[in-house]
C-alpha cells in the first residue's frame, strides 16, 4: 500500500527545490513551522486540507499534482476551434 502522505511530501520537497525555496521560506508563505514542513517532506506527519491548499498556493502548483502526481491536463475550448 502507497503511502499518500509520503508520496506528497516527496513531490512538496522536489518541487521546493526546483523552486529554489528554502524550507524556511515555503514554511513562513505556508503559514507553517519549519519543522512542520520538514516532517511533511519526510513523511512523518499528515496534514490538513488547509496546509496542502497553503502548500500549493505558495508552490504555485495544483492539490492534485501534490497528491496525485498527476498534472492537470490542458483543455482546448472546442467553441474557440470551431
Amino acid at each position: 500500500m502507497i503511502n499518500i502522505y509520503i508520496e506528497a511530501g516527496k513531490r512538496i520537497h522536489a518541487t521546493r527545490i526546483r523552486r529554489g525555496y528554502t524550507r524556511k521560506y515555503l514554511a513562513e508563505q505556508s503559514s507553517i513551522s519549519s519543522k512542520f514542513l520538514y516532517e511533511i517532506e519526510n513523511g512523518k506527519k499528515g496534514f490538513s486540507a488547509q496546509v496542502l491548499y497553503n502548500l500549493c498556493n505558495a508552490l504555485q502548483v495544483d492539490c492534485d499534482y501534490i497528491m496525485s502526481g498527476r498534472e492537470k491536463p490542458n483543455f482546448v475550448n472546442c467553441l474557440e476551434e470551431a
